[in-house]
Order: structure tokens, then C-alpha cells, then sequence
């Protein structure tokens, strides 16, 4: 029998962010950027960092106002930092997390007044999938997670201590949550500060007053500041955005091609923050001994954002993120509260579904799913196992045990994805083999045309523009109408357009590669007329 692991020891929280980052920066630019989300902000980070304009966004030459441009400058400053590369672009997302994990404990030990229900609340939260996926894939979700929370701890505290700085700084994350993705990133703090209302502040009402009127100051000129930039520059902006991009985007489902049935989110949310999720639903009994006024707080962090998110007509996978932190939150105190008996079926449960999943992983190169994994590479999920078995025969109680076997799968999963995602490029759409071979010695200096493509990723494979060429795509319907000048067409041509053509013909009788994904239509094999040389990259074709 092993002896007992010290978990809830005063220096606990530190170790645990030390670990999860060195876990989390392991291998992180192992893989190429992912089409389409990732590579489309980190191409216009590069662009960004290129230009060094903070305030137009460009996605391969062309203004790109399809989101605010805090997330795009964070991510450009991390480019600065470690280079053009998947680590340089994603490495601010692993700080983002541990900020978010740092801020959960700390809502957690405020809430509950409780260092072990705090130091749960952090492995859950780091432990969950839809967690773990919105760091490993470049968007401006958790970096809108963490600011929202932050303004949530911010509320918080300035309800229970009455200090108004806390009040100035909800605010001010207010606005970076608004800088980071508009109107929806208010939401979710605005339904904590609505399910908190419990506490009522001991100042007086005008002092109170004056405090919330020079907050919402200081959230208008810097949450709204860049909007109001661009409104004043083109008038056009006020309809573009309030209209196709925050009413458009929630009301029809084929603004943006992002329909899912109405229960998407339903099902989503309990799948992606397993086995978590499982165990409320199996305790609803003691979850209903929750205190009156965290119940109106859970009620307002969870339900109420899965009804709003689920009528819009846009959903995509992390647009719930921030309920993953009222999920780890709730299951924290769970955890404290079940009786023994329940404890220890909740450890067995959690255990097996643990150890199925590192046999699943083990087993993963020998199932018809046709993914690869390096042989070594699954001694992970075989040490995935033993350190289970050496948690379930410690002689710790079964909370710390099931804390620890989920906190050390996470550690050990982290560095097994980064080597399934770099081994399988064809599930991450990656442009890291077609940039390889563009920058054979015969190719490397000549100008790249992409056939009916939008492809982010190999311009930030290969850190330069190239040229796109409109045929049939409807996603390369791209919107000039802010363009103040004419070099956007050194980027993008379209086929239906006689001058374009004549440019293109003229381009292709220069130095000029040019890449197509599969077969040329017969109706344009005429683009290949100076073109005689041919080389595979994977489905992609090259004409040199």
C-alpha cells in the first residue's frame, strides 16, 4: 500500500500551474496550424505583426474586421516572442489557461471558503476536455474565457469587500472581453453579476452611483474605443458589424455556415466536460442542497447561457466555454458534500472510465479509425495506467485519488495529442508538407498562386502572402468594400473577371508556382499552358 499524496499543502496551487504549463508548452508547435479557425487568426496575427497595424486586421492582404483585434494582438506578440510557428501562435493560450485555472480557484475559495474545494475546482477544471481543446486550437474563445472571468472575480470581490477598484477592474475586463469578441463576450459576466446580486454593498447608494458611472466610463472608451475608431473612418462599419456580425450571426443559421440542430449545445456541454458532467447528474439529489443564492448563480452560469447559445443560429464547439468553469466549480463542491459510500463509487466509476480511455489510446493505431501514432510514442497510455493503479492503491482518501487520477491522465494526454496531431496532418487540414515542398530549391523564390482556395495556414507556414485565385468557392467571397486602395488585388483575383484573368495569365508566364487541391476543371487546364513541371504533396498538386 502507497503512502498518502499531500495535495491540499499550502504550496499545492503553485506546483500545479508549474506542472500543467511545462505539460501544456510540451511539444506545442509539433503540428502545423489548423484550417480553418486556427490558421485564419494566426495568419492575420502574422500579418498583423508584419504590418505592425494594431487596428486593421488583414486574413492574406484583405481587411478581415470579422472580429475585434485584441486576440490577434495577443497572439502577435507571441510571434514576436519564439517566431512564425505553431508555439509562437498558440503560446499565450497556454498562459490564458492557467490564468483562467488561477481565477476558478480563487471564485472557489471566495465562494466556498475552502482550500481543498478550491484545489478541486482547479484539477477539474484543467481536466476538462473542452477545456483542454479550446488551448490546443488558436481562437479568440479563451482568451474572451479568461477576461470573462476575470471580470466575474472581479464582481465578485467587490460585492463582498466592497472596494471600488474591484468595480473598476470588472469593468475594465468587461472591455477587453468586448474587445476580444463584441456583444457576446458581456454576456456571461453580466449573468453572474445578475446571479450575485444576493450581496448587497454596505456603501452608500450615491457613492455606489458615481463608482458604477465612472466604471461604465472607463468600459466605453476602452471596450468601445476601436469600433468607434472604424465607425468614424467608414460609416458602413456600424451596419457590417451590429448587423451581419452580431444580429446576422445569432438569428440566421447560414450567415457563416455554422448550423447545428437546436439540442448541439445540449449534448455538447455534459460530452465535452465528462466525466465531471456524469457525476452531477448522478448526485442531482445533493446538488439540490446547494445554498439558496449559489443555486440562482449556477442556475444563471449554466442553464441560462446552454438555452441562449442553443437558439442562436451560429454554434460552434467552444462558444460555451465559459460554463466549463461553473461545471468544475459545482463538481468541486460536490465532491465535498457526497457521503463516503457515494465517494468511493464515484472513484470506481471515474477509475474505469480513465483506464478505458488509456486502452483506447493504446489501441488506437490497431483500430479501424485510421489514425497513426508512433509505437514509442504509446508507452504514454501504458504509463497511463500504472500511475492509475498506483492512485487507486494509495492509501489516500478516494476525493484526493479521483483528483489525481484525473489531473495525471490530463498531464500524460497533453504530450500523446500533440504527437497524434503531428502524425496525422490529414485530420488537421494541415499546409506543413505543401509548404515543405514549395520551399524545395526549385520553387523556393517564386511567386505561389493558390487555385479556388482560402488556405491561412500555408501563408503562415510559409510567412509570406501569396496569390488567390476566385473560381467556384463561395468561401473565398471576400469582403473590400473597406479597401481605401487597389493593392488588395496584388492578392486576390477572380476568374469571372476578364482583367483579372489577363492578369493571371500575365503572372503565370512569369516565375510562378501554382498549387491546386486534386484535378484542374478541364475548362481551366489553360492555366497550365507555361506551366510543364508537376509535384505532389499530398492531395495537393504543384505546377512550376
Amino acid at each position: 500500500m502507497l503512502p498518502k499524496f499531500r495535495l491540499y499543502s499550502s504550496h499545492a496551487v503553485w506546483v500545479i500551474l508549474a506542472v500543467m504549463f511545462l505539460a501544456l508548452l510540451y511539444n506545442l508547435g509539433g503540428w502545423g496550424v489548423l484550417e480553418t479557425s486556427e490558421a485564419r487568426y494566426a495568419e492575420i496575427s502574422r500579418e498583423m505583426l508584419v504590418s505592425g497595424d494594431l487596428f486593421h486586421p488583414r486574413l492574406l492582404g484583405i481587411l478581415h474586421y470579422h472580429k475585434p483585434p485584441l486576440t490577434y494582438i495577443i497572439s502577435a506578440s507571441g510571434l514576436a516572442l519564439f517566431g512564425v510557428n505553431g508555439f509562437g501562435a498558440r503560446f499565450f493560450l497556454q498562459v490564458s489557461l492557467l490564468i483562467q485555472g488561477a481565477l476558478v480557484y480563487r471564485l472557489a475559495k471566495e465562494f466556498f471558503r475552502s482550500r481543498e474545494i478550491a484545489i478541486a475546482a482547479l484539477l477539474i477544471y484543467f481536466s476538462m476536455p473542452g477545456v483542454l481543446v479550446s488551448v490546443r486550437n488558436l481562437t479568440a474563445d479563451s482568451c474572451l474565457a479568461t477576461f470573462e472571468l476575470l471580470s466575474i472575480w472581479a464582481w465578485v470581490k467587490y460585492k463582498t469587500i466592497k472596494v471600488p477598484a474591484w468595480l473598476y477592474l470588472f469593468y475594465t475586463a468587461l472591455a477587453l472581453a468586448f474587445l476580444t469578441k463584441g456583444p457576446v463576450g458581456i454576456i456571461f459576466p453580466v449573468l453572474v453579476m445578475i446571479g450575485f446580486s444576493n450581496y448587497r454593498s454596505e456603501a452608500s447608494r450615491q457613492s455606489f452611483i458615481v463608482h458604477q458611472l465612472i466604471g461604465l466610463l472607463v468600459f466605453f472608451i476602452l471596450g468601445t474605443g476601436w469600433y468607434l475608431y472604424l465607425m468614424l473612418q467608414d460609416r458602413q462599419f456600424v451596419d457590417y458589424f451590429l448587423m451581419q456580425h452580431v444580429v446576422e450571426r445569432y438569428t440566421n443559421p447560414e450567415a457563416f455556415s455554422r448550423s447545428k440542430p437546436w439540442w448541439f449545445y445540449i449534448v455538447l456541454a455534459p460530452a465535452l466536460s465528462l466525466p465531471w458532467s456524469a457525476i452531477l447528474l448522478f448526485n442531482l439529489n445533493q446538488v439540490r442542497k446547494l445554498e439558496k443564492r449559489f443555486k440562482k448563480l449556477f442556475i444563471v452560469w449554466l442553464l441560462i447561457p446552454l438555452l441562449f447559445f442553443s437558439f442562436s443560429g451560429s454554434k460552434l464547439l467552444l462558444y460555451i466555454l465559459p460554463v466549463f468553469s461553473g461545471v468544475a466549480l459545482l463538481s468541486a463542491w460536490l465532491l465535498n458534500q457526497l457521503p463516503d459510500t457515494s465517494k468511493h463509487k464515484v472513484l470506481a466509476w471515474t477509475m474505469a472510465y480513465y483506464v478505458l480511455l488509456a486502452v483506447t489510446l493504446f489501441l488506437m493505431p490497431f483500430l479501424p479509425v485510421k489514425l497513426s501514432v508512433p509505437y514509442w510514442v504509446l508507452s504514454i497510455p501504458l504509463l497511463m495506467l500504472a500511475c492509475l493503479y498506483l492512485i487507486w492503491k494509495s492509501r489516500s482518501d478516494a476525493v484526493v485519488k479521483l483528483l489525481l487520477a484525473s489531473a495525471t491522465f490530463t498531464i500524460l494526454l497533453l504530450p500523446f495529442s500533440t504527437y497524434l496531431l503531428a502524425a496525422n496532418p490529414s485530420l488537421t487540414n494541415s499546409s506543413t508538407a505543401l509548404a515543405q515542398a514549395l520551399q524545395a530549391k526549385e520553387m523556393r523564390h517564386k511567386q505561389v498562386v493558390v487555385y479556388d482556395k482560402l488556405l491561412p495556414s500555408l501563408a503562415f507556414e510559409l510567412n509570406r502572402n501569396f496569390v488567390t485565385i476566385q473560381d467556384n468557392s463561395r468561401s473565398l467571397n471576400r469582403e473590400t468594400q473597406f479597401e481605401t486602395d487597389t493593392n488588395w488585388k496584388n492578392y486576390f483575383l477572380q476568374l469571372n473577371k476578364q482583367e483579372d484573368s489577363m492578369a493571371l495569365a500575365n503572372l503565370l508566364k512569369k516565375d510562378a508556382v501554382l498549387v491546386v487541391k486534386g484535378d484542374l476543371p478541364v475548362e481551366r487546364r489553360w492555366l497550365l499552358k507555361h506551366l510543364h513541371k508537376k509535384r505532389k504533396a499530398g492531395k495537393w498538386n504543384i505546377y512550376f
